[in-house]
């Protein structure tokens, strides 16, 4: 019943007579001149930059020791003057960076999945602004909120399988308990509900649709909606296939420093209008929140690494995938690097794998987990070995295969799944 009442009041928090004027707010930014939006976000940065100045004791103080004055920084183009903020520069002076009384914000951590959680504040107003673009993207894709979703991330533990929640309309599953046994409950469950879309981690979507697939079962979906970890092409492949959905992915952080959405055409990703600044670097990229000035990340760094298209029609839709962060690869002998999207060769032509992962802990030497279909052959190991040279080059790596089940496969404490775990 706390679950319950949880969600209940945490959607009328966020419900769209909360939220109209962001919402309105955000709507007016799309359709906003490439100019217009320029001039618009640096406003919102100056606006921002000042009131850090002079009322965050961490980015006085960081600018000061710089030699920076308030006056220095006039327009968007001196952004580049101001230092870069580091995650190990707040991880435990968090408080410093508040403009604002800390009483009147709320707390969140990252998930500390590349070190110690960071502990983050925002405000009411961020809160709603967030929500907004979260409406506008979703109401661009086919889904309008109050309609039926199916909720599979991590709002509901272990101990619980399912619970619908009737002012949202909206029936949650566990991504902690999809196994052989639940499966059946779970298509049961959407079936019942009728859903216009289904949300989830990607992995979560995959074990589902997978379990689907031993069922030889469908469900009818018309979209979905992943974020919070790389969407891998043999996932997106089967979810799409097994719930008959179209996939809309999306990128974001639990610092609210930069969002990134899938284009409605699947050609691309854009950045959400007027949510951040951001620079993109070969392996990290360094943004700027136009929404939260009470917890305000100037020129904040992240190792996540996004890759730019090379050519576009639509100067909106100028990414061509988020590869995820740059720790998350694997380096051969030769120090050549293999990220994501490089080894996903391994679940699109492999045959009877379920699962893989790789983990590297020394460069050059690699342990490859496989979860095997129960027709999984040495015929298949060899072909997967073969695969595996053709693309990398079994000379320039130390390769070691293991055969595991499903839950030894690594996950954080947040269910989330990576493919690759290199330390």
């Amino acid at each position: 019943m706390n679950k319950y009442l949880k969600e209940s009041i945490k959607y009328l928090l966020r419900s769209y007579p909360v939220i109209y004027p962001y919402v309105k707010e955000v709507e007016r930014m799309y359709n906003m001149s490439h100019d217009e939006l320029q001039g618009r976000n640096e406003r919102v940065f100056l606006k921002i930059f000042r009131k850090a100045y002079t009322k965050s004791s961490f980015y006085h103080k960081l600018y000061t020791e710089a030699g920076i004055k308030l006056e220095d920084i006039k327009c968007l183009g001196d952004i580049s003057k101001l230092p870069v903020v580091t995650k190990d520069m707040i991880l435990h002076q968090s408080d410093a960076l508040l403009t604002t009384s800390k009483w009147k914000l709320l707390k969140n951590r990252t998930s500390g999945t590349t070190g110690t959680p960071l502990t983050v504040f925002e405000d009411w107003k961020s809160i709603w602004k967030e929500q907004a673009y979260f409406y506008c993207y979703r109401k661009r894709c086919g889904y309008i909120y109050g309609q039926p979703l199916v909720s599979l991330r991590g709002n509901l533990g272990k101990k619980d399988t399912m619970m619908y929640v009737h002012i949202s309309n909206t029936l949650y599953l566990s991504s902690y308990n999809i196994n052989e046994q639940t499966v059946g409950a779970y298509y049961k469950g959407i079936e019942k509900r009728s859903p216009q879309a289904i949300e989830g981690y990607p992995s979560s979507l995959y074990n589902l649709a997978l379990l689907l697939k031993d069922k030889e079962l469908y469900c009818n979906i018309p979209v979905c909606f992943t974020s919070s970890e790389n969407l891998l092409d043999f996932q997106r492949q089967l979810i799409e296939e097994r719930f008959q959905t179209k996939i809309f992915d999306h990128y974001g952080t639990t610092e609210r420093t930069i969002r990134i959405s899938e284009s409605i055409k699947h050609d691309g990703y854009f950045e959400d209008p007027g949510y951040s600044i951001n620079e993109y670097l070969k392996d990290r990229v360094v943004s700027t929140s136009l929404i939260n000035s009470a917890f305000p990340l100037i020129r904040y760094q992240s190792s996540d690494v996004v890759i730019l298209k090379e050519n576009t029609k639509d100067e909106r839709v100028s990414i061509d995938r988020i590869q995820g962060r740059s720790g998350n690869c694997i380096k051969g002998k030769d120090g050549s690097i293999y990220n994501n999207a490089a080894l996903t060769f391994i679940l699109t032509y492999s045959h009877n794998i379920r699962y893989a992962q790789f983990i590297q802990k020394k460069n050059g030497k690699v342990l490859l987990n496989i979860v095997p279909e129960a027709v999984f052959s040495s015929q298949n190991l060899d072909e997967l070995k073969q695969m595996i040279d053709l693309k990398i080059g079994l000379s320039n790596l130390e390769l070691e295969i293991n055969l595991i089940k499903e839950q030894d496969l690594i996950y954080t404490t947040r269910n989330k799944y990576s493919y690759i775990i290199s330390e």
